[in-house]
């Protein structure tokens, strides 16, 4: 049970006895990683999510390993973030649809307290893909600009008229008898 377990680790997926894995080349990835990504793989709490989401999906349940490869993949940065949905439609055998759940559930509830860093590793390995809206934008100076606050709407008055001393167009009628 406990080999199983491991074919659910992201970290521990493909061991060094697999063909075609360069297990060299990938501790090379982690020692350049936010050690919270490090972390992420190494988690209990990561196998135990790989291992819900296939017993959830049943359609999943032999493919686990992909499923921890896959998520290994987007953390080091092997695998675009954006492309994720293909990728596991493509490794798993599922259509698009039920692929962006997976990646939905994956982002939301996996990646959620790392996505900072995902991003910080995903925008080295392909700058300009992900969108600008992510992240806080620079200037020159290295220093995020001022938000600029759009003009207020101009007011109307009555021509003639002076407004109450509450200001704005409420009248104060607590001191009328």
């Amino acid at each position: 049970m406990a080999n199983d377990l491991l074919k659910l680790s992201p970290y521990s997926v493909d061991g060094l006895q697999t063909p075609g894995f360069n297990y060299s080349r990938f501790q090379d990835k982690l020692d350049t990683l936010p050690e919270d990504l490090v972390e992420l793989l190494l988690d209990p709490a990561t196998t135990d999510f790989v291992q819900s989401l296939t017993q959830k999906y049943i359609q999943l349940s032999v493919q686990g390993p992909d499923m921890a490869r896959l998520i290994r993949d987007v953390t080091i940065g092997d695998i675009f973030i954006g492309d994720m949905p293909k990728e596991i439609s493509h490794r798993l055998g599922i259509d698009q649809t039920f692929a962006r759940e997976i990646t939905n559930l994956i982002v939301s509830q996996l990646f959620t307290p790392v996505i900072e860093d995902i991003k910080k590793v995903q925008n080295e390995r392909y700058p300009g893909k992900l969108p600008r809206q992510n992240f806080a934008p620079q200037n020159s100076g290295g220093q995020a600009p001022k938000p600029t606050v759009p003009p207020a709407p101009a007011t109307q008055h009555y021509q003639g008229e002076e407004l109450p001393e509450s200001g704005g167009n409420i009248i104060d009628l607590r001191n009328t008898k």
